[in-house]
């Protein structure tokens, strides 16, 4: 069952809920738009983004846990150039916020959308979002091939 991010309030819940992304990973992410070409070879045009995140923790309760970012006005995603370490989608603590009217995730609990540095993390602006527990999907197997219809 889904829940939806609409309000702070609700964020916090989520951040709660996943301890604040601490100790957890990025596991998969897909993105997926709504322009489409058919049988007629007709393009068809959605004009959305949706962007899928499933995210592993260590913890037991909740461990994993997948996102879906709808009406997303932008995807920052950047290699982590400021260490070698190679758990690169490796969390300590993220954010999650509601701000003018867009939700902000992002993988530094620092992180602002008016810092400076705002693009040298992994971030995610949307108009729309929810959350889900996601039953029986730690480990390697890839989770998030079938598109989301919503």
């Amino acid at each position: 069952m889904w829940t939806l991010l609409q309000s702070q309030a609700d964020v916090d819940y989520l951040m709660e809920v996943y301890r604040g992304f601490h100790d957890s990973c990025i596991k998969e992410i897909a993105v997926q738009n709504r322009e489409f070409v058919d049988e007629r070879l007709a393009m068809g045009f959605g004009n959305q983004t949706f962007v899928r995140m499933l995210f592993q923790s260590q913890f037991r309760k909740a461990s994993v846990i997948e996102i879906l970012f709808e009406d997303v006005v932008r995807f920052n995603w950047i290699q982590d150039e400021r260490n070698a370490d190679t758990g690169l989608s490796m969390l300590m603590a993220a954010v999650c916020y509601w701000q003018d009217d867009t939700l902000y995730w992002a993988e530094d609990m620092d992180w602002s959308v008016d810092a400076e540095d705002k693009n040298d993390y992994r971030w995610i602006a949307a108009k729309q979002g929810r959350w889900r527990i996601v039953e029986s999907a730690l480990g390697p197997d890839t989770r998030l091939s079938e598109p989301t219809n919503s």
